[in-house]
């Protein structure tokens, strides 16, 4: 039955509403169908009893040839009366469908089932008289509409329908600000301007909202003081950095002064990765189309030019909304990875799969084992025993940025060749 069951708080709370109010409905009409079909049950029985009375009252003082039309005289619709020398019934308990009627006519009285009639729609009875018995047969009282006759069915049908209306109007009103929430909620993280949250409904949802807001504003302060504080550091950090490279450059021609440049270059880099990891998603740039395939090409261009065996393999235009900047970043970033860690020829790509364009970066290195993927995009994590080479552990962590701020996911696989492929998804419409 769990299919039943909503997932959202608007279909739970309207299913409630809906359940418990037809519940109730229907429990009031079976209340008030026993009490109408009760009361108006005794009525008839009252007056079966009067006419029968009469009818024995009638046919008292007259010839036994004379008392069946008389008792005939006295039918009324709904009842009719004749009179017989012999009882139609045994003398027999009767049905305990007919006890009420029964002892409303007495001990004496003889009630069954017309077997002429269709059965359990007519009583047959008698009840003595003067010489013999008053005879009668009636419509058995308790047959006929029951509680979910059409009538019955129809009313409840439409008071469905009202409720289910009324309760979604009612639900969606009332669960919009949580809607509002959980929509900011998503922003988190992908959107560097914190957007407050309306505090309107509810007091609990505005307390939820007011909180959520609270929340927001503290988080931007937290990554603002961290950012600045980082780029404070990197700032005072390249000051001795270019110190130690003049200094450099007075030292002899050597294998010692190649280290050390080596060594601040790496450092240099370092410090412009974190800077890029912290930036990535908080910078505010907006989401404009741009060129993915001119993007790549730029980028296997510049590797080229450098003497790597890099090149684009992939369509000569994609465009879709992206922040530009940041998706050069992430893409630069996927392209160093497979220079630095793997091994040429390095090939760049741009798949089509269906809403979403799949750019893929692939090497012929020694790849990542399938049980380190989900390490490798954690910031500052170096897998050195599955891909040699020196770094800061941040090119994937930028890249898996830049693609959740984007609705996107980057994907970690194994290249034809042996390598690591990275799979970058990206939305062809803005989320």
């Amino acid at each position: 039955m769990r299919f039943l069951w909503p997932a959202s708080l608007a279909g739970r709370i309207t299913l409630l509403l809906l359940g418990g109010l037809m519940l109730l409905h229907i429990g009031s009409m079976w209340v008030h169908e026993r009490a109408l079909r009760g009361s108006e049950q005794g009525a008839r029985l009252e007056r079966m009893a009067d006419q029968l009375a009469a009818a024995r009252v009638a046919v008292a003082p007259l010839p036994e040839a004379a008392r069946d039309a008389a008792a005939h005289a006295i039918s009324r619709p709904g009842i009719e009366i004749h009179w017989d020398r012999v009882a139609p019934l045994p003398a027999r308990a009767p049905p305990n469908a007919l006890a009420e009627a029964a002892a409303r006519l007495g001990p004496d009285a003889r009630l069954g089932w017309d077997p002429k009639a269709e059965p359990g729609h007519r009583v047959l009875g008698a009840v003595p008289a003067e010489g013999g018995w008053i005879v009668f047969s009636v419509p058995w009282v308790t047959v006929g509409r029951g509680p979910l006759d059409h009538g019955a069915i129809s009313s409840m049908v439409a008071m469905a329908l009202g409720i289910a209306l009324v309760s979604i109007l009612v639900v969606r009103w009332i669960t919009g600000p949580l809607r509002r929430l959980a929509t900011a909620a998503d922003r988190i993280g992908c959107d560097p301007r914190p957007i407050p949250v309306p505090m309107e409904g509810p007091e609990e949802v505005r307390h939820a909202a007011a909180a959520f807001n609270a929340m927001q504003n503290r988080i931007g302060r937290l990554l603002e003081d961290r950012t600045e504080a980082l780029a404070a550091v990197s700032h005072d950090l390249r000051t001795p950095l270019s110190r130690l490279q003049l200094r450099v450059g007075f030292l002899p021609e050597g294998e010692d002064r190649t280290r050390m440049e080596a060594d601040i270059v790496e450092m240099e880099l370092m410090i412009a990765r974190t800077l890029d990891y912290i930036r990535e998603g908080r910078d505010a740039e907006p989401v404009r189309p741009a060129d993915l395939a001119a993007i790549l090409q730029t980028l296997a261009s510049d590797a080229a030019d450098q003497g790597h065996d890099v090149a684009y393999e992939g369509p000569g235009r994609a465009v879709l909304p992206l922040r530009r900047v940041a998706a050069k970043r992430a893409l630069s970033n996927l392209v160093d990875n497979a220079l630095r860690h793997g091994r040429p020829p390095v090939r760049l790509h741009i798949r089509d799969e269906g809403p979403m364009l799949a750019v893929e970066v692939s090497d012929a290195g020694a790849g990542i084992a399938e049980a380190d993927r989900a390490r490798a995009v954690v910031p500052f994590v170096q897998l050195d025993p599955a891909r040699s080479g020196s770094g800061v552990g941040l090119g994937l962590a930028i890249a898996q940025r830049f693609a959740q701020a984007s609705n996107g996911s980057l994907e970690l696989r194994e290249s034809r060749e042996g390598g690591l492929l990275a799979r970058l998804l990206l939305p062809r419409q803005a989320g």
